[in-house]
């Protein structure tokens, strides 16, 4: 079973503040005469579902084309369940007792419940939602020697009441020797991926160098 986990883009899709706004503007149109129809689309390449790379952060940082192949596959890749409200930090202790028997994952995807809110409070999605503490992700490095991404379903790490420490969070998975690749705004709702052993493949647009860019990701559920 293969399950989406990357919203479609749209003039909708809530942005973490300060986040230019997606664009989508009819450039030629048959109903005007035109031989073709045509579109000029804007994006940031922190929008919707999307991958940082080291250069969002870090001065000599890599890009998402230094690291990125056309298709990237993560196996095995483990969605954890850690359920958060508000503003609240995900802390290594909220991790410490689900890890154990996850130390080969190549990708972990933590799934707060904010993805339940995405649609129906899209404002409040991203403005109010649990981040992740720096201290994370040297714990993650300890425990999981493999890791190369991990992913949320929130629109960020990082959350506009803690923006400091969200800093300093991202610059604690990227800014390393052995960087750990960040997927923001994923879509973790379906029940199932919590269940057992999964692939995840991360499909990029490849735009030159860019500290950022939105992704097609697909779970492959092999339980």
């Amino acid at each position: 079973m293969i399950i989406p986990i990357s919203y479609p883009l749209n003039s909708l899709s809530p942005l973490y503040p300060g986040t230019p706004p997606i664009t989508i503007a009819q450039v030629k149109s048959l109903k005007k005469g035109d031989d073709a129809a045509t579109s000029m689309i804007s994006f940031s390449s922190h929008a919707g579902t999307h991958v940082d790379s080291p250069l969002h952060f870090c001065g000599n940082g890599r890009s998402i084309r230094d690291l990125f192949q056309t298709m990237n596959i993560f196996y095995p890749t483990y969605c954890l369940d850690i359920p958060k409200t508000g503003d609240n930090p995900i802390q290594s202790r909220d991790i410490h007792n689900i890890i154990a028997k996850k130390s080969d994952a190549q990708a972990l995807l933590i799934r707060t419940g904010s993805c339940y809110q995405r649609t129906k409070q899209p404002d409040q999605y991203a403005v109010i939602h649990p981040w992740v503490h720096a201290e994370v992700a040297d714990y993650l490095r300890k425990m999981c020697p493999d890791l190369r991404l991990m992913g949320i379903d929130t629109i960020s790490i990082s959350v506009p009441s803690h923006r400091n420490e969200g800093h300093q969070s991202h610059r604690a998975f990227l800014c390393d020797d052995r960087p750990i690749l960040l997927l923001e705004d994923a879509d973790l709702s379906f029940t199932p991926l919590t269940q057992g052993i999964s692939t995840l493949y991360v499909i990029p647009y490849l735009i030159e160098v860019t500290d950022g860019i939105p992704v097609v990701g697909l779970m492959e559920i092999n339980h």
